[in-house]
């Protein structure tokens, strides 16, 4: 894969050179050079393009925090809820004992 991209560079070096010397001489070869432009602009894929966008990791990252923050609150209703049951039952069986006294 290097080799490629070492050719590829040197080829633009080549082209960028016959470029500059057809724009010294005022040549009117637009086509050239659109076509170094295009080559120069052009975005040379790399291993990083591989990986996860930053704002698709981003999006994700808040999307499970939110996830995490809902299970967080309703396991903390649950938790209410149960000691909430259990305080009443406590009561009514001490109401219970009570009134039997």
């Amino acid at each position: 894969m290097t080799d490629k991209k070492e050719d590829c560079e040197e080829l633009l070096k080549e082209l960028r050179v016959y470029r500059n010397d057809m724009v010294a001489r005022n040549y009117p070869f637009q086509q050239i050079s659109d076509i170094i432009t295009k080559w120069e602009m052009k975005k040379v894929k790399t291993a990083s393009d591989e990986l996860e966008p930053v704002e698709d990791f981003l999006d994700q990252a808040e999307r499970e925090k939110k996830e995490l923050e809902e299970s967080y609150q309703e396991a903390k209703r649950q938790t209410e809820e149960r000691k909430s049951k259990e305080w009443t039952k406590g009561y009514d069986q001490w109401k219970k004992n009570k009134d039997n006294s």
